[in-house]
C-alpha cells in the first residue's frame, strides 16, 4: 500500500496541526490522511473507492476539505520551495506557461477553444531556472494566458530583491505586461508575437524545454491530468501537493 516515505513526513509533518481537543473521536493518522491524498493523485481514483487501508473515504475527504481551509497545502508546497532553494539556491531567473486540463464535473472550469469547446481548467505555473516550482495557480481554459502572469507575482515577489528575468511564450508578448513585470525588478523576455506584428523580428525566449518537461512530469499524476474536482479550492490543493512532491524529488526527499 502506498505511504509517504518517513523522511518525507518529517520534513513537513510540523505543517499538519495536531488535535488538541480530546472531545470527540480521535483524528485519524495525518500521515495516512495524506498519503490517500497522495494516492488520489497519482492514480485519478474517485473518493469513495479509496483502498480500505486508508480508512472511510468521507473522513479522508473531509481533511483534505479542512486542510485546505487551514491552508495546509500552500504551506507544504512553500517548506517544499524553502528546502529545494536551500540545495539548489534562489533563482536567478523565472519561466512561466500554462497548460490545459479536461473538466468535465469542474464549476470554474470554461469552455477549452482549443478543445472542441469541451469544458477545462488550465494551470499556470511559475518554475526558476534550477526547476524548483515557486508558483502554481489555476483558472477555467477560456482565460487567456495573460491574464495568468500578474497573479504569481505575489508568490514569486520575496525573490525580486534585484532585476531579474521571466521568460514566456508569445502569449505574454504584450506592451502592457512589459511595464506590470517592470515594476516589480521583472524584464519579460518573450517569445516574439508574429501575429500581432509579421514585421517584428522573430525571438525565442530560451529555456523552453523546462517548462515542457514540468508538466510532461505533472501529466503523470492522473489525479490532476483531468480535473475531477468540482471546486476551484480543490483541484488547486492537488497541484500544489503535486508540486511540492517535485520540489522534494529535485533534492532527493521522498523515497
Amino acid at each position: 500500500m502506498l505511504i509517504i516515505s518517513e523522511n518525507l513526513w518529517n520534513e513537513i509533518k510540523n505543517v499538519i496541526p495536531e488535535k488538541k481537543s480530546k472531545i470527540g473521536r480521535p483524528q485519524k493518522d495525518p500521515r495516512i490522511v495524506l498519503s490517500a491524498i497522495f494516492y488520489v493523485i497519482i492514480t485519478g481514483v474517485q473518493w469513495h473507492k479509496l483502498p480500505d487501508y486508508y480508512g472511510r473515504p468521507t473522513t479522508i475527504h473531509g481533511r483534505f476539505r479542512a486542510w485546505i481551509k487551514s491552508g495546509i497545502f500552500a504551506a507544504i508546497l512553500h517548506k517544499s520551495i524553502d528546502i529545494a532553494i536551500q540545495k539548489l539556491g534562489v533563482p536567478e531567473s523565472f519561466l512561466n506557461d500554462t497548460s490545459s486540463a479536461k473538466a468535465p464535473l469542474a464549476k470554474f472550469g470554461g469552455k477549452n477553444p482549443t478543445d472542441r469547446a469541451k469544458n477545462g481548467v488550465k494551470k499556470g505555473i511559475v518554475i526558476g531556472w534550477n526547476r524548483i516550482i515557486l508558483s502554481i495557480i489555476v483558472a477555467s481554459a477560456n482565460t487567456h494566458d495573460s491574464k495568468l502572469l500578474i497573479p504569481h507575482i505575489e508568490n514569486i515577489m520575496r525573490f525580486l530583491d534585484r532585476p531579474k528575468v521571466m521568460s514566456t511564450d508569445s502569449a505574454w508578448d504584450i506592451k502592457k505586461m512589459r511595464k506590470e513585470l517592470a515594476k516589480v525588478n521583472l524584464a519579460l523576455h518573450a517569445s516574439t508575437n508574429v501575429r500581432c506584428d509579421k514585421s517584428k523580428r522573430k525571438i525565442k525566449s530560451g529555456g523552453r524545454w523546462k517548462m515542457e518537461q514540468i508538466f510532461g512530469i505533472q501529466q503523470w499524476n492522473r489525479g490532476i491530468k483531468f480535473c475531477w474536482t468540482k471546486t476551484k479550492e480543490s483541484f488547486l490543493a492537488l497541484c500544489q501537493f503535486a508540486s511540492s512532491i517535485h520540489n522534494f524529488r529535485l533534492v532527493g526527499i521522498f523515497g
